[in-house]
């Protein structure tokens, strides 16, 4: 399924049937505050499920948005789990992913409770970099699909404070940036300033 830039493809609240498999593009998963607001907490690219925080309470927990033109592969619950009683690599593939949401969850928590601003971007950046090395993209370049009021809404940051401290990062010759494009110039000191 071919979905547009900013196209709603789940409402949360709604009856949970199906995952979606991100082929190209990306989506990020929010909830609506009692105010009104958005508050992000995920962002996926290609090669993640989308919807596995879903199979418990059989609703989708999250609201699930497209940043930009996405190709995604519908895959529905019963269709996933008669795969996972046949077939060994699959149900690995789903435990490990499973075991990655709640692996990245944890790091989001202590990212926001003990880390400053420059280190909590920093923890994002190298997030970013180890997902695409894990798919077989070793570059040290790196497209951005989200715009920066996305990322500061992920970090429970300002949009300032994000444009500050890329700049920062790139004064301390971490990283230059280029409109949606950040290169990683030295990576042992991004993963020392997110640790």
């Amino acid at each position: 399924m071919s979905y547009a830039k900013d196209e709603i493809i789940a409402k949360a609240n709604t009856p949970f049937t199906k995952f979606y498999i991100i082929h190209s593009g990306a989506l990020k998963t929010f909830v609506t505050t009692p105010d009104n607001n958005q508050q992000i907490n995920g962002f996926y690219l290609p090669g993640d499920i989308v919807g596995l925080d879903s199979i418990s309470t059989k609703i989708y927990n999250n609201n699930i948005q497209s940043l930009t033109n996405t190709l995604v592969c519908e895959l529905y619950y019963d269709e996933l789990m008669s795969l996972v009683d046949t077939q060994k690599n699959v149900r690995d593939m789903v435990f490990n992913l499973l075991s990655s949401s709640i692996n990245d969850y944890q790091k989001l928590v202590l990212c926001y409770s003990q880390k400053k601003a420059d280190e909590r971007l920093a923890t994002f950046i190298y997030s970013l970099y180890r997902h695409y090395e894990q798919r077989g993209h070793s570059s040290l370049n790196i497209k951005l699909m989200m715009s920066r009021a996305d990322i500061a809404n992920y970090l429970g940051l300002k949009i300032e404070t994000i444009s500050r401290n890329l700049s920062k990062l790139q004064e301390k010759n971490i990283l230059s940036v280029r409109g949606k494009y950040i290169f990683i110039k030295n990576l042992n000191a991004l993963i020392d300033l997110g640790n």
